[in-house]
């Protein structure tokens, strides 16, 4: 054989044997599918605890009636009503995700992105946003308010 007919036929063998691969590829399979994996626990969401000094910086702004902080790490907006009443909701407006303020004269949590408004229970009084803001609880005790599920 010379080397020309060499090379051709091994061309010719390890291309039909790429191509028997990839035909068994595509092929049906009565073996079950391989497990896919658990999904990955950075997604999971942990009970909101927490509390906050708010006579300390960022927060003193809570020290005065109608003043309100936005905790982005947990997206948890927290207001102190004009009748001295803590509130907390989530800070991001159900309709595109947009910072929330509240707006103590109207007693309301404002979204400057389409001009939806919640109530302080975070009832949606005014859409695009149809659905409410997850409220979460609130207990002063000296100067320590602790927001909590």
């Amino acid at each position: 054989m010379e080397r020309k007919d060499f090379i051709e036929q091994v061309g010719l063998s390890a291309a039909s044997i790429l191509i028997f691969g990839c035909m068994q590829g595509c092929s049906k399979s009565d073996s079950p599918a391989a497990p896919t994996p658990p999904p990955s626990n950075n997604n999971t969401t942990k009970a909101i605890d927490f509390t906050i000094n708010i006579t300390l910086n960022p927060y003193s702004s809570l020290n005065t009636a109608g003043g309100f902080y936005v905790d982005k790490t947990n997206n948890i907006i927290i207001a102190r009503t004009l009748t001295n009443e803590f509130l907390a909701v989530s800070a991001l407006c159900t309709h595109q995700q947009v910072l929330l303020d509240f707006q103590a004269n109207n007693n309301r949590f404002y979204c400057s992105g389409h001009g939806s408004t919640f109530s302080t229970t975070g009832a949606v009084l005014n859409g695009p946003a149809a659905t409410s803001l997850k409220q979460y609880k609130t207990t002063l005790a000296g100067n320590n308010l602790r927001i909590f599920e």
